[in-house]
């Protein structure tokens, strides 16, 4: 048993020909059912090289989650390191020479050559953290791991698939490198950046068009851009060696971060290389690096155990204020066309996404993945404004409200449902208004059968629909009885007339209760569900 409730689960595998993606729904429901509907994700992701520490750092980021306050960093001075030791030796260790460290606890990973990680996996357990800005608002933290990229066992597409999935999934994405940033690390990089442009500049050319719908804050007219298709792209160099000083000012090191990152993104007068750049630059939000010294001999031993003390001081201080910058000035909500998701919406988004990687023996062409996203974004849409339309009714007519008349439901109904309608509005904002109309008549036809289902349990409180049937032959047979009583008690007793008359309606009473006590025995069920929703309704209502 490990420290922890959480677990790494595998969300999305590899077929056993290694050739195409498939999605273990359980799993990926298992990790976003807990997260509260109406809050924003922030998803952290490490895509990279095969074997070069992808795990390893990811299980750092949850030690520092698990013990941290969820209130942001103020980032400022040294880093303090004491979180790093709070869990004894680290999780996930899965070297065959180590007995003593908690592999259940984090991402597993191992020294040496060998392959650790498989498909894409997710933490089980979610972290609700403080956004930056101050104004105390909570995101879902939600991390994220990769199998590692260019091994032997993966083709091309497969490698690409992977990076792809990773970035459309996740807000902030780690691009975890060896070295240094080679040009063929930012080639691969646009690979699948090509396709998000792409995407980007289709949905940009179409919005102009009156078949098309435009950006709902209109942001792509005011600015001439729309909204990036990715947010963060992070490139953590590992085992960088050209640090002027380790040791020196932490502001020092940064600025020479910041320094190495613009030699990176400068122009380039060679086309290819520009273009490579300029992809780069218009599918993220924001761009940055940050190095790492190498961790120790140690580290990269077969009989590594985890033990924190045995991590090289340099690489603790630089990894410490690296991941207090993550998870506070670096943290970002995943966005989807430049609206936030709640974790309902990206479940579907990955559905649609894996199915899409799945079908295609080639990388997805751009105009498939716009018209994926838009599938998904009107699939949204749709539920979100269902939700928006139950809760509001459920207001006046919900399973513990009492009967209503159908005049006040009726127009609380046509309330909600304009308002339903407004939420959709609101964020079917991409794709054709020839879709978008489809899936507002889907809309329409949802809440009309739900207002028919509200409409039925709102019956089944009537008092008059549960008496009505029988109110007339009730009423008859106690005349009846009245009348009887009324003969019975002033005419002459020896009166063949007057008994005539009492026989009569006295026969008629007993026609009438005998043919209402087998009709109820008949219909016993139904009379009494109807009976127990009401005085159920009305005893609560009462209270």
């Amino acid at each position: 048993m490990g420290r922890y409730e959480g677990r790494a689960v595998k969300i999305i595998d590899i077929d056993a020909r290694g050739e195409s993606f498939v999605l273990n729904d359980k799993a990926l429901k298992s990790v976003l059912q807990p997260i509260p509907g109406d809050m924003k994700l922030n998803i952290v992701s490490v895509v990279g090289a095969f074997r070069t520490g992808k795990s390893f750092i990811l299980d750092l980021f949850l030690r520092y989650l698990r013990s941290t306050s969820s209130k942001p960093d103020k980032c400022r001075g040294e880093p303090d390191e004491s979180w790093m030791y709070s869990g004894g030796k680290l999780e996930g260790n899965n070297n065959k020479a180590d007995d003593s460290g908690d592999k259940a606890g984090g991402f597993g990973w191992r020294s040496g050559r060998e392959r650790c990680t498989t498909g894409i996996w997710m933490w089980s357990e979610h972290f609700i953290r403080e956004l930056p800005g101050g104004k105390g608002e909570k995101v879902a933290v939600l991390i994220m791991d990769t199998q590692g990229m260019f091994d032997s066992t993966l083709g091309q597409h497969l490698t690409a698939s992977i990076f792809g999935l990773s970035t459309l999934i996740s807000s902030y994405s780690v691009y975890n490198l060896d070295k240094r940033v080679q040009e063929d690390n930012l080639q691969h990089l646009a690979l699948f950046s090509e396709y998000g442009r792409v995407a980007l500049m289709e949905e940009r050319k179409q919005a102009s068009d009156e078949e098309w719908y435009s950006t709902a804050d209109g942001e792509a007219e005011s600015t001439g851009e729309g909204p990036r298709p990715f947010q963060w792209l992070e490139l953590l160099v590992r085992d960088w060696q050209d640090f002027h000083d380790v040791e020196g000012p932490l502001e020092d090191i940064r600025a020479d971060m910041k320094e190495y990152l613009g030699e990176i993104l400068s122009e380039r007068n060679q086309k290819d290389l520009k273009e490579v750049r300029e992809q780069i630059r218009l599918c993220y939000e924001k761009v940055s690096v940050w190095m790492l010294p190498h961790p120790g001999f140690a580290v990269v031993k077969k009989n590594y155990n985890g033990d924190i003390d045995k991590i090289s001081p340099d690489f603790r201080r630089l990894v410490a204020d690296y991941i207090r910058r993550v998870f506070s000035k670096r943290m970002v909500v995943k966005k989807v066309s430049g609206r936030p998701v709640n974790a309902t919406e990206l479940y579907t988004y990955i559905k649609v996404y894996c199915s899409l990687f799945k079908e295609a023996k080639i990388f997805p062409e751009a105009k498939t993945l716009l018209a994926a996203t838009t599938q998904a974004n009107n699939m949204n849409a749709v539920q979100s404004a269902l939700n928006t339309y139950k809760r509001e009714m459920d207001k006046l007519v919900g399973v513990s409200k009492p009967y209503v008349s159908k005049d006040k439901l009726s127009k609380h109904h046509r309330i909600c449902a304009n308002g339903a309608r407004d939420k959709f509005a609101e964020i079917a904002t991409i794709g054709p208004v020839a879709s978008i109309k489809a899936y507002r008549e889907q809309l329409n036809t949802k809440i009309d059968e739900r207002y028919r289902e509200y409409s039925e349990a709102n019956s089944l409180r009537d008092p008059l629909a549960l008496l009505g049937p029988y109110l007339i032959p009730l009423c008859i047979a106690i005349a009846a009885y009245l009348i009887r009583y009324v003969v019975d008690t002033l005419c002459p007793r020896r009166s063949l007339r007057c008994m005539d008359v009492s026989d009569f309606f006295g026969a008629l009473f007993f026609t009438i209760m005998s043919f209402l006590f087998f009709h109820i025995a008949a219909h016993v069920n139904g009379f009494r569900q109807r009976l127990k929703v009401m005085l159920g309704q009305t005893s609560e209502f009462v209270d």
